[in-house]
């Protein structure tokens, strides 16, 4: 497999290390994604790639005989109800479904509500915490989870529930936070718990991504570029033009760099969950009993 930085043709810049310069201020040739013949612009705000893959993969559990899962069209969650809080081990087993991952629970409450302020600090940059979510199951519950008879009450103990929690797959190593929480605090937490549960380097693996978060910027700017240089050339001399079949060509080139680019992210991204031991515990009950 080529390297996701490859120049492929000799035509197109790689993304080479981290972004550099100032947000938003379009850079020519020698800047962080490299250059471009004639000069193409590159923006160094996240693209469209790299955004669509800054987001968080939130789950809204509820509790129901059937257990379905509610996707709320206004980003605010919801839930079923029971008529007794469920015991913690088995609200655990319930929300974290089939899912081995690592959990990541938020609480949500009147100000914060359809939100992510709980966990991500907006005068900071979020992008190291928006990587590590990747690695954990992240639920997502309503602020009336802290009524008595919310099936989901015991996952949020004592006098002061916490506003967010992580913990292993099983509800253990549990990380208790107040939503004001250091972001080195919450990053370290996340990391120990994800090299609890999985084989691979994690550090190593967020330094990775974060390029390859780079190489989608590159790529996405240059493929707008060239799009635009490609209508240009076809408005004034038509398809048979020397140009477009160049442009054409470079397009193909950039194509097949997004396609080493996506397949050194699944390579990365896939850490691999460490086995169960042989004593691990059974399922407390069945899913929706």
């Amino acid at each position: 497999m080529g390297s996701p930085g490859a120049n492929p043709g000799g035509g197109l810049g790689g993304a080479g290390g981290g972004r550099g310069g100032a947000p938003g201020v379009p850079t020519t040739g020698g800047g962080p994604g490299g250059g471009a013949p004639g000069g193409i612009m590159l923006d160094l705000r996240r693209l469209r790639s790299a955004k669509e893959r800054l987001r968080i993969d939130w789950h809204y559990p509820v509790y129901a005989p059937d257990l379905q899962e509610s996707q709320p069209e206004d980003g605010r969650t919801s839930a079923g109800r029971a008529s007794v809080a469920l015991p913690r081990e088995r609200a655990i087993y319930e929300i974290r479904a089939d899912d081995r991952r690592p959990l990541l629970v938020v609480r949500e409450c009147g100000h914060c509500q359809g939100t992510e302020d709980a966990l991500l600090i907006r005068r900071l940059d979020n992008e190291r915490t928006l990587v590590l979510s990747k690695w954990f199951r992240c639920i997502k519950l309503p602020d009336h989870v802290l009524q008595a008879d919310h099936p989901f009450r015991n996952l949020f103990e004592g006098d002061k529930p916490p506003h967010l929690f992580l913990c292993r797959y099983d509800g253990t190593d549990v990380v208790a936070m107040d939503g004001q929480q250091k972001q080195g605090d919450l990053w370290a937490a996340m990391e120990r718990l994800i090299g609890l549960e999985y084989e691979g380097d994690v550090g190593d693996a967020v330094r990775g991504y974060l390029r390859i978060l780079n190489e989608y910027d590159t790529i996405d700017s240059l493929e707008d570029e060239l799009r635009r240089q490609l209508e240009e050339e076809l408005d004034d001399d038509g398809a048979r033009s020397p140009k477009v079949r160049k442009l054409k060509h470079k397009l193909e080139q950039l194509g097949e760099r997004r396609a080493r680019a996506e397949a050194r992210e699944a390579e990365l991204l896939d850490l691999g969950l460490r086995p169960l031991p042989e004593n691990a515990p059974e399922p407390v009950g069945a899913r929706g009993g």
